[in-house]
């Protein structure tokens, strides 16, 4: 890109000024992040601040596949872009995709699966075909392959890291590049609901009457944060909501460093799905029914009237079991409108 010769010249000057003013601790806040070691010339630090590219912020590293309110119910549907990736029961539970304007359906593959994650051109998922493996396919239903010879659950892909829970080793927690590569052991807990988040991965531990824990990505620094007995665990931000089998299944919600337990709601429920303010979840003081929530316990509102398992939230649209169906897949928006059979 072509800069005016005076146009650069206030740059460097912008950027001098800056670095100076690092070096006697007068920086502003949003620039506390800059290291004036790395600043080599004005030159150089323009080309960083005007190529996208050059910001590893952008790269892989950083998506996720699905939400984590999605695997710990299972992870039956993902979104990415304009599509949305599903368990289609209709065709005995095989892995479709379809526009999220509801056109251009399509089969993707004929495996049945769970714990789907889409990252880029690939879908990770664990097969029901074959022994809960993990396996990846091209988002076009190409290129099939293996990652690993465990069955695995709560599957969190993150960049080109897969988490998951090893129940062919009691349930611990094991990390594998999405290549097959590179598969190591985690924890010793027998772990279950697994969040990897950030640097860390969350888990409930049925060796610990399935208090919360957390642990590093490298398996360091484990640390009990919950003493509640807890299911469908959700990290979203600086909470972790829960439903508290310890009490009456009520949602709980507590900081990821222990602190500031409350709680949510006082209905039995079951597979929260948290999503920004709203929590989705099951009443089962109302016929197992989808109701939402908002995350300060305000607007509680009842979403369909279906006895509904394992909820997952795309976009706008809810996908759920629907047990008067034999359990076959419903969506409904998030609204409460819409409700339709998936196909």
């Amino acid at each position: 890109m072509f800069l005016g010769s005076r146009v650069i010249v206030v740059l460097k000057k912008l950027l001098l000024c800056l670095a100076f003013t690092f070096i006697v601790g007068e920086l502003c806040t949003g620039c506390d992040n800059l290291d004036p070691e790395t600043i080599t010339s004005p030159e150089e630090e323009v080309v960083e601040s005007i190529d996208p590219e050059e910001d590893t912020r952008c790269k892989e590293e950083y998506i996720r596949g699905n939400s984590v309110g999605n695997i710990g119910n299972n992870g039956f549907a993902a979104l990415q872009g304009e599509w949305i990736y599903y368990k289609n029961s209709d065709d005995d539970y095989k892995l479709y995709k379809i526009k999220t304007d509801g056109s251009k359906r399509q089969k993707v593959s004929d495996d049945t699966f769970g714990c789907i994650n889409v990252v880029g051109d690939w879908i990770y998922y664990s097969n029901w075909s074959e022994g809960y493996e993990i396996y990846k396919v091209k988002t076009d239903g190409s290129e099939r392959q293996k990652i690993n010879n465990n069955a695995s659950g709560f599957i969190n892909v993150i960049g080109d890291w897969i988490y998951y829970s090893n129940s062919g080793d009691g349930g611990k927690i094991y990390k594998i590049k999405t290549d097959g590569s590179e598969q190591q052991k985690i924890n010793d807990d027998r772990s279950g609901y697994i969040n990897a988040v950030s640097d860390w991965v969350y888990y409930v531990n049925d060796d610990d009457s399935g208090n919360i824990y957390k642990i590093r990505t490298d398996g360091s620094e484990r640390q009990k944060i919950s003493s509640d007995r807890s299911r469908f665990i959700n990290v979203v931000d600086d909470w972790i909501y829960y439903c508290n089998e310890g009490g009456r299944y009520e949602i709980f919600m507590i900081k990821t460093d222990g602190s500031e337990r409350q709680k949510v709601n006082n209905d039995r429920s079951g597979f929260i799905n948290v999503t920004g303010d709203w929590i989705y979840y099951q009443n089962g003081s109302r016929g197992n029914r989808i109701y939402k929530i908002k995350t300060d316990g305000s607007e509680r509102q009842r979403i369909n009237n279906d006895p509904s398992i394992f909820i997952n939230v795309v976009g706008d649209w809810i996908y759920y079991q629907n047990r008067n169906d034999s359990d076959r897949f419903y969506r409904i928006k998030t609204d409460g409108s819409e409700r339709e059979k998936v196909q």
